[in-house]
C-alpha cells in the first residue's frame, strides 16, 4: 500500500494520496504496483477498459470491489432483483486517487454499499465505527425493507454476503487495534444478527479469520426443504490453500414469522456431528 505518513495536514492514519494529482502520477504508482486499475463499471457487467471508466486505487479497493460485484451484486443480478448498476467514485482535493466508490444496483430492489479508501472520508468513519449501535462502515448492506422480502434461499445468500463484509471488516479493524477492533466487530456481529434473526437470538462468541467461514463466491446451495412455516437450506463452502482444497457443510435454519423469513441457525455438519455457528 502506498506511504503511511504522519506529517502536518495529512491523515492520522490511513494511505495519503495527496500528491498523486495527475494521471501520469497514478500511472507511475500502477506500474511500481502500489496502486492497481478499477474498472467502475466491471466486465462482467459490459464495462470497458477506456479512460472514462479506468480508476486507480490501492490492491484492498480492488478486493473489496470484486467481492461486493461479483459475489452480491451478481447474485441479486441473476435472482432478478437488480437490473440496473453504478460505481461513482468520490475525489479529496486535486487527487485522482478516489477517496470512496459508492456502490448501487437499483430496480427493482434497491442496494448500495461504500468503499471508502482514504483521507477525510476514512477518518470521519473511525468514530461511529466504535459505537455499539453502529454497523460496520465496510459492511455491504442490502436494505431491511429488502431482506424483508426475501425467500429462503435468497436470505441465506444476502447473510453470506454480509457475513463475508463482516469478516473482512474485523481483521481490517483489529489489524490497527486489537481492543478496539473486537469491541467494534461485537457490535457488528450483534446487528448482523438483529438483521437477520428474530428478537431475543442467543448466538455463540465471535470467531473471524484470515478466511472467513462463508463466502458468496465458494459457497453454493446443495438442497432446499421448506415445510409451511419453516426450511432448512443446505450450503458447502469450498476453499482451497495451494494443492489442498477443502469442502465444509452447513445447515440453514430458517422459520417464517409475522411475514417474513428469519434465520434460526447456521450448523456446520462434519463426520463428529453437528456445531452451532450462529
Amino acid at each position: 500500500m502506498f506511504g503511511w505518513f504522519k506529517k502536518r495536514g495529512a491523515p492520522a492514519t490511513g494511505p495519503d494520496y495527496r500528491n498523486v494529482d495527475s494521471r501520469e502520477k497514478a500511472e507511475d504508482l500502477h506500474r511500481k504496483g502500489e496502486l492497481q486499475e478499477l474498472l467502475l463499471l466491471p466486465p462482467e457487467f459490459g464495462g470497458e477498459r477506456i479512460p472514462p471508466n479506468v480508476v486507480y486505487v490501492p490492491p484492498f479497493a480492488v478486493e473489496l470491489k470484486a467481492r461486493l460485484d461479483l459475489g452480491t451484486i451478481s447474485q441479486l443480478a441473476r435472482d432478478g432483483h437488480v437490473t440496473r448498476y453504478t460505481a461513482t467514485p468520490t475525489y479529496e482535493g486535486r487527487s485522482v486517487v478516489p477517496t470512496q466508490i459508492h456502490i448501487s444496483a437499483t430496480e427493482p430492489g434497491n442496494f448500495t454499499g461504500t468503499i471508502s479508501i482514504w483521507g477525510e472520508a476514512v477518518q470521519n468513519e473511525r468514530e461511529p465505527v466504535l459505537k455499539p449501535e453502529a454497523l460496520p462502515v465496510s459492511e455491504f448492506r442490502i436494505e431491511a425493507s429488502m431482506i424483508e422480502r426475501l425467500g429462503p434461499s435468497e436470505l441465506v445468500r444476502a447473510f453470506i454476503a454480509d457475513y463475508e463484509a463482516w469478516n473482512l471488516y474485523c481483521n481490517q479493524l483489529c489489524s490497527r487495534d486489537r481492543e478496539t477492533g473486537m469491541q467494534a466487530a461485537e457490535a457488528a456481529y450483534a446487528s448482523l444478527l438483529e438483521k437477520y434473526c428474530p428478537a431475543g437470538q442467543t448466538r455463540q462468541p465471535i470467531a473471524f479469520g484470515s478466511h472467513s467461514s462463508h463466502e458468496s463466491a465458494s459457497e453454493v446451495i446443495l438442497e432446499m426443504v421448506e415445510s409451511k412455516d419453516t426450511c432448512l437450506v443446505k450450503t458447502r463452502h469450498s476453499k482451497g490453500t495451494g494443492t489442498l482444497a477443502m469442502e465444509d457443510d452447513y445447515e440453514y435454519h430458517l422459520k417464517q414469522q409475522d411475514g417474513r423469513w428469519y434465520l434460526t441457525s447456521v450448523l456446520y455438519v462434519c463426520d463428529d456431528g453437528k456445531y452451532e455457528g450462529l
